[in-house]
């Protein structure tokens, strides 16, 4: 099997006709046929049945190219990468962070990156923290905002923040008239287990209301704070959360509260190791510091 033959048949079922591939092609219409009957010797079964004169696709050569396909997909991104060199056009930055994270830092670090670098494109994504440091490890993205996590080999972080989970809790709740919220004040009520990244924020949590005797009515786990800020919103329960999707919610009847004794978490941007960092990626970065640390 050559890229000729493949060639030559992916054309035939975009055009619908020898003819039309040929002229793709720049190549005679019997060089056409010869590739197509090559490529269906090569593979032992029919691409094409004719009748009257056509080429009619048949069912097996309908499933062999949605596999050509994904193989083209792979070799146009080779050549826009190549485009990109050719013409010193900077690649894409692919930024990701957790729902949370993505929703505080990203719209006031997308309008200052766009400023200085108006020709990079950026690929902007958010997941759970746990898929963070397995597309690190994959090399599919370039920088990621996320909860610091256990050293994981192919990844380096680097300190960015370290933050206070607040009492977040509905407008209407009695909480919402205290200065200062304790864990005394979560005895009896439905709190919410925030799961990012595998038990760590559930056990300081937990912890914080253990140490102090709270019998807490009912935990709800969730894998976002967003989850539980709708929640909240709802007057559904009342969560020890982090702070950075609070605004979001302020029109929503959600308002947030200093817990004492603290719980806080460390926030980390994390790269893959062996990659490089052009100057478009050490730029968002720097943006992103300046943004945690205003």
């Amino acid at each position: 099997m050559q890229f000729r033959q493949i060639e030559a048949f992916r054309f035939v079922m975009i055009t619908g006709t020898i003819t039309g591939a040929a002229e793709i092609m720049a190549v005679s219409q019997p060089a056409v046929s010869r590739l197509i009957g090559d490529l269906e010797a090569s593979l032992g079964f029919r691409l094409f049945d004719r009748v009257r004169g056509r080429l009619l696709p048949t069912e097996a050569a309908g499933r062999f190219f949605q596999g050509v396909e994904k193989f083209h997909v792979g070799l146009d991104q080779l050549d826009r990468i190549a485009e990109q060199i050719r013409t010193d056009k900077p690649a894409d930055l692919k930024v990701c962070a957790t729902p949370a994270l993505s929703t505080h830092f990203f719209p006031p670090a997308v309008r200052q990156f766009q400023t200085l670098y108006p020709s990079v494109d950026l690929v902007i994504d958010s997941f759970s923290s746990s898929e963070i440091v397995n597309r690190l490890r994959s090399h599919l993205t370039h920088l990621a905002v996320t909860l610091a996590f256990p050293e994981t080999p192919g990844v380096v972080q680097e300190p960015l923040v370290t933050t206070s989970h607040v009492c977040a809790v509905h407008e209407s709740h009695p909480l919402a008239k205290k200065e200062v919220v304790t864990p005394q004040d979560f005895r009896g009520e439905r709190v919410l287990r925030i799961l990012p990244s595998g038990l760590t924020n559930w056990n300081l949590v937990a912890k914080a209301l253990t140490d102090a005797g709270v019998d807490y009515a009912q935990s709800i786990g969730i894998q976002t704070s967003h989850t539980g800020y709708s929640l909240i919103a709802e007057n559904l329960a009342i969560g020890l959360i982090e702070p950075f999707a609070a605004s979001a919610w302020r029109n929503n009847g959600v308002v947030v509260r200093p817990f004492h004794p603290e719980v806080t978490f460390d926030y980390v941007i994390a790269y893959s190791v062996i990659q490089q960092r052009p100057e478009p990626l050490k730029a968002f970065a720097k943006i992103i510091r300046d943004i945690a640390s205003a």
